[in-house]
């Protein structure tokens, strides 16, 4: 993924999911589920709390292999979540 379509991607999950959508957060063992509602579909959202592995997502876009599971919700949720912020750094490297 190009650093462009990455920075695009950060401001939108930023300012579309954030202003519009809700994570609602469940921690079970060493991952954090979310239940993301507000956008077309309802989407369930996994990250790995000790980064054991890449977040998944059940939209259609966390499915493409350019994108390694960084869809918009996967990134506005380590946004929102202090103790996610640093796994923002997988998304660039």
């Amino acid at each position: 993924m190009r650093a462009s379509e990455r920075d695009t991607r950060v401001l939108r999950a930023a300012r579309e999911v954030l202003a519009k959508y809700q994570l609602i957060r469940t921690t079970v063992d060493d991952e954090a589920r979310f239940a993301v509602t507000g956008g077309s579909r309802p989407y369930s959202l996994s990250l790995s709390i000790t980064w054991a592995r890449p977040p998944t997502c059940t939209c259609p876009d966390s499915q493409h292999v350019e994108v390694k599971g960084y869809c918009k919700h996967a990134i506005a949720a380590m946004l929102s979540e202090p103790d996610l912020r640093c796994q923002l750094l997988e998304a660039y490297l």
